[in-house]
């Protein structure tokens, strides 16, 4: 190993460690002071490792490439909320905004390329891994104050929308760093980071849906920059980019799959049992599958409704006809009375076709670590 390649192995542990305990003590840091940390990091790193010549020279095309995905990406989501609705922005565009999101934001991401593109000397497992760790806990901290650890709700989307979609985002922004420099990187992350501190209304679009094309998108990114811009020189890829590729694209698909089961807005859905009404058959913890749907519905069918918007996964102990209007009247299997209101057409989710046990048991700890710190 060479003393430059030890050495950006050192500079890239450090970075990690100090970028995970800002992440921990995110709720008594702000902006600036990441910023600030980053932007002093990226100084030193400048002047201990040599300069990283990219490998081509199409620098000016894949800058007005990567613009134009990035304006693609926002009308994406603008056109999904012409159907699903919009919101105003909890910030408004004004100098304050500027000085507290914008600016230090702009320095978070311009630092954080100029870190990558120093560090990529290889492209070894190793230290691969380590750059997708500083700058994914990099774009973290941009998040912090909108995704964190104040609630299980907010938790979770730091956990998928933001690092999950991270992950993904910083293995193309890898790649396209060592090929092209970094201001395509930097062009795309201003105009799909900070368009919500500018832009006054944001489309209401579900943010399991978000996360997906969050993950979805640099893999198209990735795939049009192979098949139209890789020469010669590039043709030839490493086998540990084949293997990143295939890990991207099959995390893509699960990721797919599980965003369109937690979802329940699909033809299948899963939900996870908080309680011990249908203990014997479904107990606390499990997970049901259950199909959307509204026909064949019989006596002892475990069905999935909604009541005063909380799910609730019952049995069918009798169905009536009144009106032409069916009315599920519904019971826990461990409940010694039956429910007090009967099920209508409109509250039902759809039929329970299997469980799977002891699954949702971390959800239940987060759900209930979270509520005792509240």
């Amino acid at each position: 190993m060479s003393k430059d390649i030890k050495k950006t192995y050192e500079i890239e542990v450090i970075l990690v460690a100090v970028l995970a305990i800002c992440t921990l003590f995110s709720l008594t840091i702000n902006k600036w002071f990441t910023a600030g940390l980053l932007t002093i990091s990226a100084i030193v790193v400048s002047l201990l490792v040599k300069r990283n010549k990219t490998l081509k020279t199409a620098k000016k095309k894949i800058l007005t490439i990567m613009v134009v995905f990035g304006i693609l990406y926002l009308a994406l989501f603008y056109m999904l909320g012409l159907y699903t609705g919009f919101y105003n922005q909890r910030v408004t565009f004004g100098l304050k905004t500027i000085i507290n999101y914008i600016i230090p934001i702009t320095m978070i991401i311009v630092s954080t390329e100029v870190i990558r593109s120093k560090l990529i000397i290889n492209e070894k497992p190793k230290s691969l891994v380590l750059i997708t760790a500083i700058t994914t806990l990099a774009d973290i901290s941009i998040y912090l104050d909108i995704y964190g650890f104040m609630n299980l709700e907010s938790f979770l989307g730091l956990l998928g929308f933001v690092t999950f979609s991270a992950i993904a985002n910083n293995m193309l922004f890898t790649y396209i760093s060592r090929r092209y420099g970094k201001k395509p990187i930097i062009a795309y992350k201003l105009i799909t980071m900070l368009y919500m501190y500018i832009i006054p209304i944001m489309p209401d679009v579900y943010i399991f849906f978000r996360t997906f094309v969050r993950m979805l998108y640099p893999l198209l990114i990735y795939g049009y920059l192979e098949r139209y811009y890789n020469d010669e020189k590039t043709k030839k890829r490493p086998k540990e980019l084949k293997e990143q590729t295939a890990s991207l694209v099959i995390g893509t698909v699960v990721t797919a799959l599980v965003i369109a089961l937690v979802s329940c807005k699909f033809l299948y859905g899963v939900l996870v049992i908080g309680s011990e009404s249908m203990s014997g058959s479904i107990e606390k913890g499990d997970i049901v599958v259950f199909k959307s749907t509204k026909d064949n519905i019989k006596v002892d069918d475990v069905i999935v409704f909604k009541k005063d918007d909380i799910r609730v996964v019952h049995r069918v102990s009798k169905i009536r006809n009144v009106n032409n209007e069916f009315r599920y009247y519904t019971k826990g299997d461990a409940n010694i009375t039956p429910d007090e209101k009967y099920v209508t057409d409109n509250e039902l989710m759809g039929k329970v076709l299997f469980r799977i046990r002891y699954i949702g048991q971390p959800t239940l700890w987060l759900r209930e670590l979270f509520n005792k710190e509240g």
